[in-house]
């Protein structure tokens, strides 16, 4: 049985099945954004990681609240002045098979 803090993540990939081979479970929303800071070498903060208030139910994965994980900048790069919004990075889901 999971606890109520787990969260899993999925990067941004290619195709729904490579991205899958590299989703991870995490205790807590902020284990989880260390991991993808560290997944990225730094490339941006914990700060700069926005996860999408807005939820969809993927039925391919068991996925039940899915959620857009984004960063705000990457490196230098200002995702926001750059493109007027966060760039995806992956997806999230604490509601999941």
């Amino acid at each position: 049985m999971r606890t109520v803090n787990e969260i899993i993540y999925r990067p941004h990939k290619g195709n729904i099945d490579e991205s899958m081979e590299q989703a991870k479970e995490f205790a807590s929303v902020q284990e989880m954004k260390e991991y993808i800071v560290k997944d990225w070498n730094n490339l941006f903060d914990i700060e700069d990681i926005v996860i999408k208030e807005d939820a969809y139910k993927d039925d391919r994965i068991g996925w039940n609240d899915v959620r857009l994980v984004t960063i705000k900048r990457l490196g230098e790069q200002d995702n926001i002045a750059l493109y007027g919004c966060p760039q995806a990075i992956g997806y999230c889901a604490t509601d999941y098979i």
